[in-house]
């Protein structure tokens, strides 16, 4: 009797200390991680539902297959495919997205808005209007090694970054057929474009020359800073890399370097100060290389065979110059011209 008096004890004095403990952390007893996870999407099944059921992080394959769904990607997750996957679209709105090697088609393949830290790498894309676009401000951007085609010479573009766009990289694509290969059609900052090949840019609105090449390869608009352009191919455009005054003055602190340019009709038609236009090969075009702007130096350039101009240059005020360099310039329709008020520093 009395060992059973004592038993009853000390069950109820361990009942009490459970209890206890429980109330000591209520917090933590009833939390539930989730770990990144590998989701595999097959035909038949719905990427969009892998995608909202899978934790933060997750990797998420999608098998070969042809898939009809518009995605909308609204968490950090990187999207692979594994073999040929057709898609529509793909919309990512979250930071820290990752899209690989997709095929897609259509008016908008791609649209990325208001993010950071987001890859596109290595897709095909087939576009009547925007292959790749991004909206509103996104950072760290990273569009590699991606294949784009343009379907609609009247208006599209391979890429067009329609919102500013910062500390980002633009390297080792293949663009064609579009009007515009590259647009950035914001004043963008810290942007590198790199290794990437731009051919046949057309614009079939173009009513004094129509159907040529009268594209432009490479554009961005004025009061954009610290680009980047280096060894980039663009072939049979119009402007092959330009930067255009549209009311907001010049941009500044360029470096275009290490570029070939052939059978366009401006190698390089820009408005910029205080850049550096050095080492690249214009050939074939038109123009060559036609500035206008101050504080710019001109250096190292093989410029040969265009037919109306190696270099022309354009100042606006008197105390405006431009430096030119070591450039060698041979068989063009005449070396170098200026107008306006500024000089020319050799």
């Amino acid at each position: 009797m009395q060992n059973n008096t004592i038993l009853t004890g000390i069950l109820i004095i361990l009942c009490v200390l459970v209890t206890l403990i429980g109330y000591t952390n209520p917090t933590t007893s009833n939390i539930l991680t989730i770990e990144p996870s590998t989701v595999v999407v097959n035909p038949g099944q719905s990427i969009q539902t892998a995608i909202n059921s899978a934790p933060v992080g997750s990797t998420i394959i999608v098998n070969s297959g042809n898939y009809t769904e518009n995605l909308k990607i609204l968490k950090n997750i990187t999207l692979t495919a594994n073999g040929t996957v057709n898609l529509k679209q793909i919309n990512i709105a979250y930071t820290g997205c990752k899209v690989k090697g997709f095929s897609l088609s259509g008016d908008y393949p791609i649209v990325i808005t208001s993010t950071r830290n987001v890859e596109i790498i290595g897709n095909n894309i087939s576009s009547n209007l925007n292959g790749i676009m991004s909206t509103g401000t996104n950072v760290n951007l990273k569009v590699s090694s991606n294949t784009l085609i343009g379907t609609n010479p009247f208006y599209g573009n391979n890429m067009a970054f329609e919102g500013p766009l910062y500390n980002s990289t633009i390297q080792n694509n293949v663009l064609s057929g579009a009007e515009f290969g590259m647009l950035y059609d914001a004043p963008s900052k810290n942007i590198t474009i790199n290794n990437n090949v731009v051919t046949n840019n057309y614009d079939l609105n173009n009513t004094r020359d129509p159907l040529v090449h009268t594209g432009t390869g490479i554009y961005t608009v004025a009061g954009s800073t610290d680009f980047k352009i280096l060894n980039n191919t663009v072939i049979n455009t119009r402007d092959s890399i330009a930067v255009e005054d549209l009311g907001g003055g010049l941009s500044t602190g360029f470096i275009i370097e290490n570029n070939t340019v052939i059978k366009s009709f401006n190698g390089v038609w820009a408005k910029l100060s205080n850049s550096l236009i050095q080492n690249n090969n214009f050939s074939n075009n038109t123009a060559g290389i036609d500035v206008v702007g101050t504080g710019n130096i001109i250096k190292d350039n093989i410029i040969e065979n265009n037919s109306v101009v190696g270099i022309a240059l354009t100042t606006k005020q008197a105390n405006d110059y431009n430096t030119l360099i070591n450039n060698t310039l041979t068989g063009n329709g005449g070396p170098y011209y200026t107008v306006g008020p500024g000089r020319i520093v050799m």
